[in-house]
């Protein structure tokens, strides 16, 4: 009796072979078979549901945050946990969702997509602009002109006390020193860096204003033209009514903190505003 080494043995053989132990043997073989079969099943579903996120699949595969999942729901063996997916014992959606759960956390912890590191390089067109401090205006000790990121989740201008953490391989991210994402980054304190704002800048930054008021013809019209006069431009504008009061969300590119305040001085002296304030996330 011979076999063909690619194919193995067949299931008919259980049945021709005379002792216990050939019988055991050929078992053997087809369990480690269906074992490896379900473990490249497993793998297979997991890079699809990861592709329809829109999750870079073949990193997230190999990352320390998937091997932190896999242990979170159980598994010692990373083997195992691909056994049990392809054996529909967990669902592909459920460990997707944990991911993205992880990647939010880092959303949170740096305003945008910073958990994973390297891992979602490739969503970096959602990223802040990176620049070098020069072009930022401000020091970092001890560095000279490092690449910069200014924060989305607390918007920084000049003027602002400020807060530096190093983010692997892409340089220094700029906080407020009042970001309640800073307290969640000093788990970390050796990732801070002490920076300050010094001399001229050659950009402009980002805030978010909000104006309430009593709703009425031609008030946008004068709000945008307050900014316009100070020299301010708006990136974007949402206003939300719920008569008779109106939400106008205003997201401006300013120079300093003295030239937003000057302006939110001006939009709260409009007929039926009855406040203007920069939106910070805490309030």
């Amino acid at each position: 009796m011979t076999s063909n080494k690619e194919r193995g043995p067949s299931r008919d053989w259980i049945s021709m072979v005379k002792t216990t132990r050939a019988r055991n043997k050929i078992r053997q073989w087809f369990k480690a078979e269906n074992r490896e079969d379900t473990e490249h099943t497993g793998r297979v579903l997991l890079q699809e549901h990861l592709h329809k996120r829109g999750l870079p699949a073949q990193k997230i595969s190999g990352s320390p945050l998937l091997a932190d999942v896999i242990r979170e729901m159980g598994f010692r063996k990373a083997d195992d946990f691909y056994i049990a997916l392809g054996g529909a014992k967990i669902s592909p959606k459920v460990v997707v969702n944990k991911v993205l759960q992880r990647l939010k956390e880092g959303e949170a912890a740096e305003g945008e997509t910073t958990t994973v590191e390297d891992l979602v390089s490739t969503r970096r067109d959602r990223r802040q602009p990176t620049r070098s401090a020069n072009q930022y205006g401000i020091r970092v000790e001890g560095v000279e002109d490092v690449m910069l990121r200014m924060a989305k989740c607390c918007h920084p201008v000049p003027g602002d006390p400020i807060a530096g953490y190093i983010s692997l391989g892409r340089g220094i991210t700029i906080h407020r020193d009042d970001c309640p994402n800073v307290g969640v980054l000093k788990k970390d304190p050796e990732r801070f860096v002490p920076v300050s704002w010094e001399g001229d800048h050659e950009t402009s930054f980002k805030v978010e204003v909000e104006v309430d008021a009593y709703d009425r013809t031609r008030l946008l019209e004068e709000l945008s033209r307050t900014f316009a006069e100070a020299g301010i431009n708006i990136v974007e504008a949402r206003c939300v009514v719920s008569p008779p009061m109106v939400k106008n969300r205003f997201v401006v590119e300013v120079a300093d903190t003295q030239a937003l305040k000057n302006t939110i001085t001006r939009l709260r002296n409009i007929d039926s505003v009855f406040d203007a304030y920069r939106v910070t996330p805490t309030g």
